[in-house]
C-alpha cells in the first residue's frame, strides 16, 4: 500500500498515542488508570439543553443539508452573545460557525498561508497550532513563552520571529496548557503588535468562559479596530459541556471568515441544523445555576489536584483559566515523557508530558481538572 509522504511530515496526535499506552497500561495491572490527559469536560450538559436538542432533532427538516454558512438563528446567536458579553458588535460576515475550535485551527493554514510559508506558534502551546501545517507546506516559528514572564509573549523576542514569509500569529489565553490568563490591557498590547507589524492575529478563546477566583476573561474584538487584523475561535466545548457535539465559531475580520468559509465549503457541510439551532439556543438562554455549578464543580477538583501534584514534588501555580494544571517536574526527574510514563506504570497515573507542547514544556506536565477525582486518594 503506497501511502502519500505528507504522512510522514506530522506526528499522530499526543493523545492518540498516549491513549494506547493507557491501554496498555490496564490491561497488564489490570486496575483502570487515572487518566489526567485529555481536557473533555465531563460535566454533564444542562438538562435543559438536552431537551431542547431532542425538539431540534424531531423536527422535519433536521436531516437536510445546513448550508456552507450559518443559519440566521446561530448567527444572529452569536452575534447577540458578542453585543452582551463583551460590548462587541459583529455583522453577519465577520461569523462562521465550526464543527469544533479544532476545525477552524486545522484549517486556517489552507486559508490563510501558502506552500513554504510559516505561521507564529507559542511555546508552549496547544499542538494543533502547529501539527497541520506541514500537512501543507506550512511550518511555524515558535515563540517562548516563560515562567518568568508569567507565560505572556515578549514582543521584541517574537518580532524576531517574523520574516517575509510569516502569515499570521496563533494567540491563546486562558492558555492550553499552561492556564496563563490575560487581561484587556494586555490584549490591546498583543494588537498594536499585530497593527505594526500588518500580521493577523488567531486567538483562541475556547477557555473564555472557564475562570476562577473571580477572573473574567475578555475578548481580543474588545479592543477598538482589532478587527482589522484579528480573528476569534469559540467553542460551545467548553462553554456548555458540548466537546462531542463539535461545536464552535470563528468571528471578525470578515477576509478571513470569507477565506475560511471557502475552504471549508470543500471540506464539509456545515454544521447540522439541529446542532446551529442548539447553539443559537444555548447562547440565548444561558443556564446560569447550572455554569456556576460546573464552575464551582471544576474549581474544586482543580484544588484536589493541584495539592496531590504538589506531593508528587511538582511545583505550579493555580490558574485562573482554563481546564489545565502546568506543573513543573521534580530537578530529579530526568525528563516530562519519563517523568509521566514511570508515574503510568508505577502508580497508573497518567499525566500529559510538558514535552508535547513544545521545547519549553520539557520539565513540565500538564494535568486536566475535567475529570472524576472521587477515588483519587486511592491512587495519589
Amino acid at each position: 500500500m503506497r501511502i502519500a509522504n505528507r504522512v510522514e511530515k506530522f506526528p499522530e496526535y499526543i493523545f492518540s498515542r498516549l491513549n494506547r499506552a493507557v491501554v496498555e497500561t490496564e490491561k497488564a495491572t489490570a486496575r483502570k488508570v487515572l487518566n489526567f490527559g485529555p481536557g473533555s469536560p465531563d460535566f454533564p450538559p444542562s438538562e435543559k439543553y438536552i431537551q431542547k436538542f431532542f425538539e431540534f432533532v424531531r423536527d422535519p427538516k433536521a436531516h437536510l443539508y445546513p448550508g456552507y454558512k450559518g443559519v440566521k438563528e446561530f448567527n444572529d446567536a452569536v452575534r447577540a452573545w458578542y453585543k452582551k458579553r463583551f460590548d462587541v458588535v459583529l455583522e453577519d460576515d465577520e461569523v462562521l460557525p465550526l464543527l469544533g475550535g479544532k476545525d477552524g485551527i486545522s484549517h486556517l493554514p489552507l486559508a490563510l498561508a501558502d506552500e513554504g510559508d510559516n505561521v507564529l506558534a507559542p511555546n508552549p502551546g496547544y499542538p494543533p497550532f502547529s501539527e497541520p501545517g506541514p500537512m501543507f507546506g506550512v511550518t511555524s516559528n515558535y515563540y517562548d513563552l516563560l515562567p518568568e514572564h508569567d507565560f505572556k509573549p515578549m514582543f521584541d523576542s517574537v518580532a524576531r520571529q517574523i520574516t517575509n514569509k510569516t502569515k499570521y500569529m496563533w494567540v491563546n489565553f486562558p492558555g492550553n496548557p499552561t492556564g496563563a490568563v490575560a487581561s484587556l490591557d494586555e490584549l490591546k498590547e498583543i494588537t498594536a503588535f499585530s497593527k505594526k507589524h500588518d500580521l493577523p492575529i488567531i486567538y483562541d478563546n475556547a477557555y473564555a468562559e472557564i475562570t476562577f477566583d473571580g477572573f473574567v476573561a475578555p475578548s481580543i474584538l474588545q479592543v477598538a479596530g482589532a478587527k482589522e487584523h484579528c480573528v476569534e475561535i469559540g467553542s460551545f466545548s467548553k462553554t456548555f459541556s458540548f466537546a462531542g457535539f463539535r461545536m464552535g465559531w470563528i468571528v471578525g475580520n470578515k477576509d478571513i471568515i470569507a477565506a475560511m468559509q471557502k475552504v471549508k465549503s470543500q471540506m464539509d457541510s456545515g454544521m447540522s441544523l439541529p446542532l446551529q439551532l442548539l447553539g443559537a439556543y444555548a447562547l440565548n438562554n444561558r443556564d446560569e445555576k447550572w455554569h456556576a455549578a460546573m464552575l464551582s464543580s471544576y474549581q474544586k477538583r482543580r484544588d484536589v489536584i493541584a495539592e496531590k501534584m504538589k506531593k508528587l514534588g511538582l511545583i505550579l501555580e493555580i490558574p485562573k483559566g482554563s481546564l489545565y494544571i502546568w506543573a513543573k517536574i521534580p530537578d530529579s526527574a530526568k525528563d516530562s515523557e519519563t517523568f509521566c510514563m514511570d508515574l503510568l506504570k508505577e502508580k497508573q497515573v497518567l499525566f500529559t508530558p510538558g514535552s508535547a507542547y513544545g521545547t519549553n514544556g520539557e520539565r513540565y506536565v500538564r494535568a486536566s481538572i475535567c475529570i472524576n477525582v472521587d477515588n483519587i486518594d486511592e491512587y495519589l
